[in-house]
């Protein structure tokens, strides 16, 4: 069945939406996305295929983080900033197929920020964003916070990615080997790094606010306000978190200084910073990895083998990472 076809009857079926318009748009890493509209309204869906092992732990998320996303729509300042999940005809997160998961929100009228650098009132605006989200964690009602997952600084996935490295690589003479190879030494190198970070913050007590610990450009919408979109990495986690997207930016000091407006901030921890700097580069070389070799394209293999040359590439500027951060003004 075409993927067109099944969500006219999804939406028919479960939301009572008769579909006149389905157009795929760009979307992300986890999803499939497409426009959607009907005689009256527009909306955006998002669609998750099942059968791939690495967006399980996504769609698993979904109803830990909308009914919390729902909350901060209605109990907060983001309401502007914030895409409303649309629930089911039977009050459900999302309907499924064999195939697929289907979610649904509503529409925003506006443009990603993607690869285009953020305005001075956007950057502000990101940083209130992040404060108000940051400053409501004692707000939120306890059985929502319960549901949500807690920083447990694990690196799994580096497990994964040594042993590909040490047995898999050469297995197959492809794009992968002939662009993984020569930074195998780096790789080994931030691995071992990353494993002495992570057992240091895990003996360490933390005061953790909710994160949306995906705060980059491309999460990012400008309509008639800055939106910030994609929940699925929702966590209680140090303010760092969210911070390690914005602190590496020419505006970092303009940000913080926005962003103490509505939350303290006096005390970097930059054993947390450098972990998620590293956590990030490794987790998407191991993504992409992934990707080519082991679960099917997400997007084009062109596409993806520049962005796993991008990130590897960065991998070998990461040196001077931690002294240019505490440069940046506080």
């Amino acid at each position: 069945m075409e993927i067109t076809n099944r969500i006219t009857a999804i939406l028919n079926d479960h939301y009572g939406i008769t579909a006149m318009s389905i157009q795929q748009v760009p979307g992300g890493w986890s999803a499939i996305a497409f426009f959607v509209e009907d005689k009256r309204e527009k909306y955006f869906l998002k669609v998750y295929d099942k059968s791939k092992p690495s967006i399980i732990p996504w769609i698993d998320a979904i109803d830990r983080y909308t009914p919390l996303v729902k909350w901060l729509y209605n109990h907060t300042e983001l309401q502007n900033n914030l895409v409303n999940p649309i629930s089911t005809k039977w009050k459900r997160n999302t309907c499924e197929d064999d195939q697929y998961v289907y979610l649904l929100s509503e529409y925003i009228e506006g443009t990603t920020i993607g690869d285009t650098q953020l305005s001075p009132n956007q950057v502000d605006e990101l940083a209130k964003i992040l404060g108000i989200l940051h400053k409501n964690t004692s707000n939120i009602p306890n059985e929502l916070k319960m549901q949500q997952v807690n920083e447990g600084f694990d690196i799994e996935f580096c497990e994964y990615l040594s042993a590909f490295i040490t047995n898999d690589l050469d297995q197959t003479n492809d794009n992968v080997s002939e662009i993984v190879k020569p930074h195998t030494g780096t790789l080994v190198e931030l691995i071992n790094r990353i494993r002495d970070l992570s057992n240091s913050l895990k003996s360490k007590p933390h005061q953790f606010v909710l994160s949306h610990a995906d705060a980059h450009n491309w999460n990012l919408m400008q309509g008639k306000n800055l939106m910030l979109i994609d929940w699925e990495c929702l966590r209680l986690a140090p303010k760092e978190q969210d911070l390690i997207l914005i602190i590496t930016e020419p505006y970092a000091g303009q940000f913080l200084s926005e962003y103490k407006k509505y939350m303290k901030y006096e005390t970097p921890n930059f054993d947390a910073f450098e972990f998620y700097f590293l956590k990030r580069k490794l987790e998407d070389i191991w993504e992409w990895i992934k990707n080519l070799r082991f679960e099917g394209l997400v997007k084009s293999e062109e596409v993806t083998l520049q962005f796993l040359k991008s990130s590897l590439d960065a991998c070998t500027r990461t040196e001077s990472f931690r002294s240019e951060i505490q440069k940046v003004p506080r």
